[in-house]
């Protein structure tokens, strides 16, 4: 589903991400670790297209996506998180839930597949991500009153609700307490099951260990570990 080929980013002559080469197959976890510095939130942007590539190039099942915007690359199917939670503070959490379901139905229709407006689908969707992130009794609750840990769970729902075929979460175990890790470790789980690929970046080691089908490790804007 995704494929890099001698990818590379430099900024002023720092290279931060140097000819990386990763492929990676549909509806697996892959965790991504290694130091602070190591390049790795600069290869999510690049892959999400809030970067431009210097570059090599980048294909997303099959087709190479160097140039699109993240708009046109959340279209397609992938979606990303972020290290510091980013939510429509003015919107409700029913409301924030239902921009990222419009945004997908918007890419259903693109896409000749018909869907429709609030199908029973979509609203079973809704209604099991708020269910499994815990927000259900907030739903009209405005997103700035949240909690961090709570927004970390809206941001989630957020990026599940878009029905992305890649995900890209940014240590989402970030600032949250030893009470929600279990909790968003098994909203994860779920993804895994539902079939979404995710790449995973994560400081927490035993959490990431647990999640993922494979680990691979960056330092200095390289890759250590060979593809499978």
């Amino acid at each position: 589903i995704l494929r890099l080929n001698d990818v590379s980013k430099e900024f002023g002559g720092l290279k931060a991400v140097h000819r990386v080469n990763l492929s990676i197959n549909g509806g697996r976890t892959i965790g991504l670790v290694g130091p602070n510095g190591a390049g790795k939130t600069t290869l999510f942007n690049l892959i999400s297209g809030f970067l431009p590539l210097t570059s090599g190039d980048i294909y997303f099942k099959g087709v190479r996506i160097n140039g699109w915007s993240v708009h046109r690359r959340v279209k397609a199917g992938i979606t990303r998180t972020f290290q510091k939670s980013r939510v429509f503070g003015g919107f409700s959490v029913g409301e924030n839930l239902a921009a990222a379901a419009d945004r997908a139905r918007r890419r259903s229709t693109s896409d000749g597949r018909t869907t429709g407006g609030g199908t029973a689908a979509e609203k079973d969707l809704t209604n099991w991500v708020l269910e499994v992130t815990d927000l259900s009794d907030m739903v009209d609750r405005p997103a700035r009153d949240l909690s961090f840990s709570y927004r970390r769970r809206l941001e989630l729902a957020i990026s599940v609700a878009t029905r992305p075929e890649l995900l890209l979460l940014d240590e989402p175990f970030g600032g949250t307490g030893s009470g929600d890790l279990g909790d968003i470790s098994g909203l994860i789980g779920l993804l895994r099951e539902r079939g979404v690929t995710i790449l995973l970046v994560e400081h927490n080691m035993s959490a990431v260990a647990g999640l993922a089908d494979r680990l691979i490790y960056m330092e200095r804007g390289r890759m250590r570990i060979p593809n499978e």
